[in-house]
């Protein structure tokens, strides 16, 4: 077996080493450690038949040396018989030396023949593990390509807004988007960190890098950059300032108000436990919201909150609203009266409408017996009235 596949093999996986950087310097970082392992390995297989390569060297060695004693003992054997001339040789010697050469000759044959077997197994298990890694390896860099190719929305823009919900979400929206595309590197994050940024943040940054030039400070990760953008923008006393607002906080509005103007101050608050934050909702709600949702049993904020966005609120006088309340509060609802606001049950808003069906038959009623009594008084007088007429 010629070892001109081999060579072949080790040069193009050696060219594809040395060459340049430039063209994969866009892939991703865990593209190229992946590509690195890879490499690796297919160095330690080119090690491996390099190895296998001079053992066939040396076996091919071996064997021209044999050959070569080989004929040295033949020529010795023939200047043998040249001399039995002079002294006879028996033929049972010739035929032992006969034998010794055949046997020797039989014996190097299955060496090789063995030799030679095992090389060529152990020659096809290495190519088939090196396709495996270049399926793997092509596989890899397909997949980042195609991966890279997806369409990332861009974060929003900060413009240095002294608000502690902006900044987080800017930063938060940051951090997605380097995960999104894929990006590692520290320096790379704060560089494209630094595109977003607008007004009084681009003049804060173009400060900061002029003392980033100067030596002054250094801002070399994505953990310095944000501490650092935290300190110029973030409100101090954000919690503090969060936790007075929500025990001014009362259910004078819409309930849906109060349920969004209550989430909002409470993601400000990061240490309070849900146990105080439901207390919190259920002591600023009106007295009704709150006995209704103490009624259903609530036990978590989320279930409270819910429940809350569920009520509706019903003006007085609206009269349509209060005809369609039984189907509308079939699971509890609300309505004012004068600025009180009352919750009404099922049962509640069938005897509101059944009340007012009642009045609207009684009114016809005393309509008809009216217009009858005006036409038997005027037949008296001889005075026929057609029509009927309807009592003011």
């Amino acid at each position: 077996m010629s070892g001109s596949n081999v060579e072949e093999t080790s040069e193009q996986t050696r060219g594809r080493e040395t060459e340049p950087t430039a063209r994969g310097r866009g892939r991703k970082d865990k593209s190229r450690d992946a590509v690195a392992n890879m490499e690796a390995r297919l160095a330690k297989v080119e090690l491996a038949m390099a190895d296998t390569r001079e053992g066939l060297d040396l076996i091919e060695q071996g064997m021209e040396k044999g050959l070569e004693d080989l004929r040295e003992q033949i020529q010795d054997l023939r200047e043998g018989v040249l001399v039995s001339q002079v002294q006879p040789v028996s033929h049972e010697e010739f035929v032992s030396f006969q034998g010794k050469v055949l046997s020797m000759l039989a014996s190097m044959e299955s060496r090789i023949e063995a030799l030679a077997t095992r090389m060529e197994s152990r020659d096809q298990e290495v190519r088939q593990e090196l396709a495996i890694y270049k399926a793997a390896v092509s596989a890899r860099v397909m997949a980042t390509q195609e991966a890279s190719r997806v369409e990332v929305p861009k974060p929003h823009r900060f413009s240095g807004k002294r608000d502690a919900k902006e900044l987080d979400n800017f930063l938060w929206h940051m951090e997605r988007y380097f995960e999104a595309i894929a990006l590692t590197d520290e320096a790379a994050k704060v560089r494209t960190a630094t595109l977003y940024l607008t007004d009084t943040a681009t003049l804060w940054w173009r400060r900061r890098f002029a003392d980033m030039e100067k030596g002054i400070c250094t801002i070399e990760t994505w953990e310095d950059f944000k501490r650092e953008i935290k300190r110029q923008f973030y409100p101090k006393d954000v919690a503090y300032l969060a936790r007075k607002n929500m025990r001014r906080l009362k259910h004078t509005g819409s309930i849906r108000d109060y349920v969004k103007e209550f989430s909002s101050l409470m993601l400000e608050i990061p240490n309070m436990t849900q146990e105080e934050l439901l207390f919190n909702f259920m002591d600023n709600l009106q007295g009704w919201a709150e006995q209704e949702l103490r009624r259903r049993g609530v036990q978590d904020l989320a279930t409270a909150m819910a429940v809350a966005e569920s009520l509706t609120d019903y003006k007085r006088g609206d009269s349509s609203k209060i005809e369609s309340l039984e189907d509308s509060h079939a699971m509890g609802g609300e309505t004012r009266f004068q600025g009180t606001t009352m919750l009404l049950k099922r049962d509640q808003a069938r005897r509101l409408t059944s009340g007012k069906e009642g009045i609207r038959r009684k009114g016809r009623s005393l309509r008809l017996k009216s217009n009858a009594s005006y036409v038997t008084d005027h037949i008296g007088h001889g005075i026929v009235q057609r029509g009927r007429r309807s009592v003011p």
